[in-house]
């Protein structure tokens, strides 16, 4: 088995390999816009083969602090960690993860982190990759819990009663729209306005600036998805999803204008936007996190469950050289 650092904006090998198995995080369309706006990342993507075919690939960068040199995978995603080819035996994660530390320990690294997305996001949803990390010495270091709607499963009638007569009184006075033309940052500011100040109220900025955004969407427009919310003719909430896979929608953003607090904006924006998924016959939707650090945020995850949600893992390893 051989391990290859590539330039992954020049590599014909790794587009074809993400095309039989479609993230959006390992796209070069969307690690590109971290060098377009300057986050300063040193990339350290990689390739593994064994027996000339490509079995694996990991997008990673380098960090340099005090304790030395890491390989992280990776910086400026929500996840990374190793795509693998289709039908691999448990042996075949284990031999490449043990490749992968001899690899770290050659090029002089100190440390390894690798933050996953939910093992239920895979095609072949099992553990087989983890139980390969934790066998070369890697620990759970971090971890999150992500909802997640089976959309298969989920139907309106499923909810609870409550939950139903709050989505048919908000239908009546509510519109949903989604943003598909004429993208600028013009046409997107007051989108970004409802999103900055509803972040500002919990004392975070968001991710993403209005210039961001607006590259995001018109690199990726068949996979960044932005709607609205309006009361009366005016925008009252929004939502920005991630067709992160071929099969899987990440909400990253969920944002309601708090003077439209009581008509539950954001209640109704998330059905209406798991109703589009499940009509685009996704399988899964992740609504995103319920957590800070360690501590659970119990009514965001009740909010959460209410729409069928169930909570994943996100776990983060690190293995140290």
């Amino acid at each position: 088995m051989e391990i290859e650092r590539i330039d992954i904006s020049k590599s014909h090998e790794w587009d074809e390999f993400l095309a039989a198995d479609y993230n959006m995080f390992y796209d070069k369309r969307f690690l590109c816009y971290n060098d377009i706006f300057r986050k300063n990342i040193k990339w350290h993507h990689l390739l593994f083969r064994d027996k000339n075919k490509i079995i694996a690939i990991i997008p990673g960068n380098e960090i340099t602090d005090n304790e030395g040199k890491s390989y992280v995978s990776c910086d400026g995603v929500s996840f990374g960690g190793f795509l693998w080819r289709d039908k691999l035996k448990i042996t075949d994660f284990i031999e490449a993860i043990g490749k992968f530390r001899e690899y770290l320990q050659s090029q002089k690294f100190k440390k390894c982190l690798i933050r996953n997305s939910p093992y239920i996001y895979h095609r072949n949803a099992n553990e087989e990759y983890e139980y390969a990390l934790i066998l070369s010495g890697f620990n759970v270091t971090r971890y999150s819990i992500t909802n997640i709607v089976d959309l298969k499963s989920f139907e309106f009638e499923k909810l609870k009663n409550p939950k139903k007569r709050s989505i048919q009184k908000s239908a009546k006075i509510i519109g949903i729209d989604l943003i598909e033309e004429n993208i600028t940052e013009d046409s997107l500011r007051d989108f970004y306005g409802i999103l900055y100040a509803n972040r500002e109220l919990k004392h975070v900025k968001p991710t993403h600036t209005l210039e961001e955004l607006v590259y995001l969407k018109t690199v990726l427009s068949e996979r960044v998805k932005l709607f609205t919310a309006s009361v009366n003719g005016q925008i009252a909430g929004i939502c920005t999803l991630f067709l992160v896979k071929n099969d899987v929608v990440l909400n990253f953003y969920l944002a309601a204008d708090e003077e439209h607090k009581k008509d539950r904006v954001s209640d109704y924006l998330l059905y209406k936007t798991i109703e589009w998924s499940k009509l685009n016959n996704f399988r899964l939707y992740d609504i995103g996190t319920s957590n800070v650090g360690n501590e659970l945020l119990q009514g965001l995850f009740d909010f959460k469950k209410k729409f069928m949600a169930d909570g994943f893992l996100r776990k983060s390893y690190t293995l140290n050289l």
